[in-house]
């Protein structure tokens, strides 16, 4: 059975990923911020490697559920290679399966004022290097199965934890 299109168009975050499994917190947590406006008929997030889920899964069950618009915006500083390259090659194989999908992509966030603020206030409460690690370490707050995952097996990762429990 075929879905009606949807009216409204959906939003994809779209960022490289990565192997540290809390990385893709921070883009999950827009995401869930950017669903309680009302501009989007859904608001998903989706990787170019590494995390999940990938782009292109995103995409075909966003087509799937019949919307018809898909809006992309990169969450990269600059339209480097990722951009560029990648999220262009990944859009060129979906247009070719699915031309029914009208696919915008925004700029990335570049440059704005209010970023500005941020990393003057991020500067204005920096750490000594006791601290670095501290985000890091709170990156196993959201660990998985992953293998690949820089914590995994080490003593913060809830995984390796989660299993020695129940042994």
């Amino acid at each position: 059975m075929e879905m009606p299109p949807s009216t409204q168009p959906a939003l994809v975050l779209f960022s490289h990923g990565s192997t540290l499994c809390g990385a893709a917190q921070a883009l999950r947590d827009h995401a869930a911020r950017l669903r309680m406006l009302p501009e989007w008929g859904t608001v998903e997030v989706g990787f170019l490697n590494y995390s999940t889920p990938r782009f292109s899964d995103v995409v075909e069950a966003l087509v799937s559920q019949g919307v018809s618009t898909i809006v992309v915006v990169p969450y990269f500083l600059v339209a480097g290679k990722f951009v560029r390259e990648d999220l262009a090659a990944e859009i060129a194989q979906l247009r070719e399966r699915i031309p029914e999908v009208e696919f915008l992509v925004s700029e990335p966030i570049g440059y704005d004022g209010s970023l500005a603020d941020i990393l003057v206030d991020l500067a204005t409460h920096a750490l000594p290097p006791e601290h670095w690690r501290d985000e890091l370490a709170r990156s196993a707050e959201f660990c998985e199965e992953r293998p690949d995952c820089p914590l995994y097996g080490s003593s913060p990762c809830k995984v390796k934890n989660a299993f020695r429990e129940k042994q």
